[in-house]
């Protein structure tokens, strides 16, 4: 039992150091519009819960897309309400690399 406990807390903390990592790396790198496709719950086998939140977004006519995993450790019901607070077809903003439009980071609200 305390090795399973052990286990999402380090899945939720490497989560969340993935996140802030790209966070730092992208703050510089210029936005645009992009769209939310789906944002939903997802409930491990193992490790932390998390919104996978998949979006779409176009650079110079090329369209991109991106599916990060923001971890939630802490009670269900704020993971629900941040998936519902970007229902389909919601604006989001997102950043990309100015080398490679493909790689991209949104913006969480």
């Amino acid at each position: 039992m305390a090795g399973f406990v052990i286990d999402i807390i380090v899945a939720f903390i490497a989560r969340w150091a993935i996140i802030f990592w790209r966070k730092a790396a992208s703050r510089d790198w210029p936005t645009v519009s992009g769209t939310v496709i789906r944002c939903h719950l997802e409930k491990p086998g193992y490790g932390c819960m998390y919104v996978a939140i998949e979006y779409k977004y176009k650079v110079n006519w090329e369209r991109h897309h991106g599916v990060p995993n923001k971890p939630y450790f802490y009670a269900s019901n704020y993971a629900e309400a941040y998936a519902r607070h970007h229902p389909p077809d919601s604006e989001l903003r997102v950043r990309i690399d100015p080398r490679n439009p493909a790689r991209s980071f949104p913006i969480f609200g």
